[in-house]
């Protein structure tokens, strides 16, 4: 069944309001008729079916059946701390991490790092990132991504265990994560790692330097290792898909 996150104003009472540019993939794209049914997420937990009753290029709205919680969230806070990167990195980071579990996405700003200052197309097209990967991985919430902040402003904040992989570092990812709760925090550096005065920071407030191995990675695939690492640790990976379906068409 086709999942959508919407705006919560789309929700009026029984009613639901698809905006334009999902009408256009309703109709266009996915082909769908008045009568079909598709789940829809006001992406602050709630889960919505609903029978779709205008269906036009210009206009879907919908009727509620029913309500329940929305499942495919992980069972605490991961936070992703990734240094801004140009090109497609930064998306894959994005989109790979909505479908791991990543609950917050916290850009940094660091030493090395070469993007700054994204204009507002690109935040619109990472946010649609986001979404698309939510609603193709089954998430019930919408991760958010927040404007990015300094690295010393990150590592003030960050709540829980906090990680960061550096070719610097000599204690091994899996042994930091071996009794690991939520939360959990996870930096990662951008092209060129973080400075040695970086890691010296880190350690400072309390995040511990882990080591990926003996091969250096890219920016994108130690912050997907990473996630990945720690969701099999917390326990995340071990759950069934039948756990994450919502409703039946019956």
């Amino acid at each position: 069944m086709h999942r959508f996150f919407l705006p919560p104003d789309t929700f009026r009472g029984e009613r639901v309001h698809f905006p334009a540019d999902l009408a256009r993939q309703i109709t266009q794209v996915l082909r769908l008729r008045p009568g079909d049914r598709v789940v829809a997420l006001d992406g602050l937990g709630h889960a919505f079916l609903v029978e779709l009753k205008m269906v036009s290029k210009q206009r879907v709205d919908g009727n509620i059946l029913s309500q329940q919680a929305a499942t495919g969230e992980p069972a605490g806070e991961l936070i992703l701390y990734p240094a801004l990167s140009k090109g497609e990195r930064f998306e894959w980071v994005l989109q790979k991490g909505v479908e791991l579990g990543v609950t917050l996405f916290q850009p940094i700003l660091t030493q090395r790092t070469l993007r700054r200052s994204p204009g507002a197309g690109r935040w619109e097209r990472w946010r649609r990132i986001i979404r698309e990967a939510a609603e193709q991985s089954g998430r019930g919430k919408l991760p958010p991504l927040r404007p990015p902040i300094t690295f010393e402003q990150a590592l003030a904040e960050a709540p829980g265990l906090k990680l960061l992989p550096s070719v610097l570092a000599e204690r091994p990812a899996l042994e930091a994560l071996a009794q690991a709760s939520w939360p959990v925090s996870l930096f990662v550096g951008p092209e060129g790692g973080f400075s040695s005065e970086e890691v010296a920071l880190a350690r400072t407030n309390k995040a511990i330097p882990v080591t990926l191995g003996p091969r250096v990675l890219r920016t994108e695939t130690a912050a997907i290792v990473m996630v990945a690492l720690s969701m099999a640790a917390l326990g995340e990976l071990n759950k069934p898909v039948s756990e994450n379906i919502t409703f039946s068409m019956d």
